[in-house]
């Protein structure tokens, strides 16, 4: 995932304290360990994902209208209009997150991959093919990295918890049915490098509402 892409989803794991799994409903204790949208562990975890997402994504606009503004007008912005259609639509997704719910509004943040890559995509045509990046650092991009790897840290911390919890309540048949998920929850603990075990960590997800990821790619 670049490096775009990353100072952004990074920012929706600031979150003040940590998440907890609420307890199960005993009308329909059953529905909390379905590996679906009702699931409990996915719904905390959602809740706590898209909690901050409508201010920062506000935030992160405001960064890259900064970017926008200064790549227009920079002399070689005839040389980027690609990457000013892709940050136009950046800025207005990052800034319009909020749906319905909580699975729309993750959906919405996943849709912006797109536009992230086409905005920092290398000029063929201008003599600085890295223009956006460096002006995306300008504007405050690489202090929002180093501010908040601290944060995301922290969440996995609590995210890590909160998936031990869960886990102990499978029962064995439930976790031979499910051995592909407690599989990835290893190697989400074990990837190396802060890039890496986010990319693990959105995978999380499609357990739960693998339409996410299929809707994103089309």
């Amino acid at each position: 995932m670049i490096y775009v892409t990353l100072t952004f989803l990074a920012q929706l794991l600031v979150l003040q304290p940590c998440f907890a799994i609420p307890k199960p409903d005993a009308e329909s204790p059953a529905s909390h360990h379905e590996f679906n949208t009702d699931n409990k562990l996915y719904k905390a975890t959602l809740e706590a994902f898209v909690k901050t997402a409508i201010p920062l994504g506000e935030q992160y606009g405001n960064v890259l209208e900064k970017v926008l503004e200064d790549l227009k007008a920079h002399e070689e912005a005839a040389n980027y209009e690609t990457q000013i259609e892709h940050l136009e639509e950046l800025v207005k997704g990052a800034k319009h997150l909020k749906g319905d719910s909580d699975d729309e509004t993750l959906r919405n943040i996943l849709k912006l991959e797109s536009d992230v890559a086409g905005a920092q995509e290398a000029s063929k045509k201008s003599p600085n093919p890295h223009l956006v990046h460096d002006l995306f650092e300008k504007d405050g991009g690489k202090e929002h990295i180093e501010k908040f790897h601290k944060s995301v840290v922290e969440f996995f911390a609590d995210f890590d918890d909160s998936f031990e919890e869960y886990a102990k309540d499978l029962s064995e048949g439930e976790k031979a049915d499910h051995e592909d998920f407690l599989k990835w929850f290893k190697e989400f603990k074990e990837a190396d490098g802060f890039a890496n075990q986010f990319e693990k960590f959105l995978r999380f997800f499609t357990f739960f509402n693998p339409e996410l990821f299929k809707e994103k790619r089309k």
